[in-house]
């Protein structure tokens, strides 16, 4: 791992990128700073204030990153002993309507960690946290390449700095394919043929049943489908609002979907386990041969592998593609970012703290990995000297280094826009419609939902 890596390929995919309609005509990258020291010279000079101050910062993921956090929270502390700060945290599901509902009646938290759709969605186009430049005596905003910047950026104002930038990649255990004398599949007919072979002996409901691909929950089938569209395509699900794909197109692709799950390779929708994270019995039990996960959230899945006594078992695989030969162009977006409450009492203090976040060393080393690997720049000089870009995760980045990448929609993200295409696909799938029918709803009630964000 490099910074060319992330400092170059991925910003210029965030700026070339057709999707992300506020990168046009950025300016060049800005250049990083020299220094990579904690606090904010306001900060350090005890310009914020000395009086008790509290705040609340909300955060969502697995326990790995409660804990690092945590001790983030604890070095701050420390290091400012007038400020408290309250952790509210839990899982993913369900979060963004817990975050909805405290943003509607104004109790949300001083420093919310959203996700990138929301600060573009959650108004409609316009900024409803703090403008992030009004506190950048506090928050070191040329620390980020300004194409970064601009991903998360509404109406001109800054809603939120992005951690880093993600993509999903292929996690795969190595003995399952060596067990059956076969690589890893590169191609869906490989795919297919692998089924047939690790999945010859499974029942129509079998718990032992073992698979090739796990694409697990709801999200990975459709962020899994919708680059099968883009890889076939060669069009984006949606621009400026409106799903650009045919019904014919739809359901070839469903269709192409639901023979991986007939060949053996994945579950069937009877077959799937409910278990929708990394504690999926089919995955830790080592009965399915791979996933389809972010690379920044990799870490869970190879410690959750066998109760995390196997991670030498585990490597990334290329992406798969329908022929030999193709490269596909792959999906990138920011993996989450921070953003200040408009009715924080102390934003001050909040984008200080936002600030030793990213910038100090012990921070930063408390962090590790847990969030993934940072696109501000003096994280990632952090990270790079205290050894942390390794391991799944550095493989996972190397490997989409490989590819072209363009940065979804925003909102393609969106709860219900994303909800009408998991309606459609669980319909079809569990045999209430067919593919034809799928793919009408799948495009239908998507364009509906984003007509509600576009008026």
């Amino acid at each position: 791992m490099n910074k060319k890596f992330l400092s170059g390929v991925l910003s210029c995919a965030l700026a070339s990128s057709m999707l992300l309609t506020g990168c046009q005509g950025a300016s060049t990258q800005s250049k990083a700073p020299e220094s990579t020291g904690g606090a904010s010279s306001a900060a350090a000079a005890g310009q914020i204030t000395s009086d008790p101050v509290e705040l609340r910062f909300s955060w969502w993921g697995s326990d790995n990153r409660h804990k690092a956090i945590q001790e983030v929270i604890a070095l701050y502390e420390k290091k400012h002993p007038n400020v408290k700060i309250k952790a509210e945290y839990g899982a993913w599901d369900g979060w963004q309507q817990n975050i909805l509902t405290q943003l509607g009646g104004q109790t949300e938290a001083d420093i919310i960690q959203v996700n990138y759709n929301w600060v573009h969605s959650f108004g409609k186009g316009k900024n409803v946290f703090l403008d992030l430049n009004t506190v950048s005596d506090y928050l070191k905003l040329d620390n980020w390449d300004s194409n970064y910047l601009k991903a998360m950026e509404v109406g001109g104002e800054q809603a939120a700095v992005p951690h880093g930038m993600t993509a999903r990649a292929f996690l795969y255990s190595k003995p399952l394919f060596e067990q059956s004398k076969l690589s890893y599949p590169t191609t869906y007919q490989e795919l297919m043929d692998a089924g047939k072979v690790i999945g010859k002996n499974n029942t129509a409901t079998g718990a032992e049943n073992k698979y090739v691909l796990l694409n697990i929950g709801k999200e990975c089938p459709d962020l899994f489908i919708a680059q099968m569209l883009y890889n076939k395509t060669g069009k984006v699900m949606q621009v400026a609002g409106k799903v650009q794909y045919t019904e014919q197109e739809v359901a070839a692709a469903l269709e192409q979907y639901n023979a991986f799950a007939k060949s053996g390779a994945m579950p069937t929708f009877q077959q799937q386990n409910a278990m929708a994270n990394e504690s999926n019995p089919d995955w830790t039990s080592g009965r399915g041969g791979s996933i389809y996960e972010w690379i920044g959230t990799m870490d869970k899945y190879l410690n959750s592998y066998k109760g995390g006594k196997a991670k030498e078992e585990i490597a990334v695989a290329p992406y798969l593609v329908e022929k030999a030969g193709e490269t596909p162009n792959i999906y990138v977006k920011p993996n989450l970012g921070y953003a200040i409450s408009k009715n924080s009492k102390n934003p001050q203090v909040a984008a200080d703290f936002l600030n030793f976040f990213f910038t100090d060393e012990e921070a930063v080393t408390a962090l590790g990995t847990s969030i993934g690997i940072s696109s501000n720049s003096a994280t990632l000089a952090i990270q790079e000297k205290a050894g942390l870009l390794k391991g799944i995760m550095k493989d996972g980045y190397d490997m989409l280094a490989k590819y072209p990448q363009t940065v979804l929609d925003p909102y393609f993200e969106d709860s219900n826009v994303r909800g009408a295409r998991y309606a459609a696909l669980e319909a079809y799938r569990s045999g209430k419609l067919s593919s034809a029918e799928a793919a009408k709803q799948y495009i239908s009630k998507q364009q509906e939902e984003l007509d509600k964000l576009f008026k």
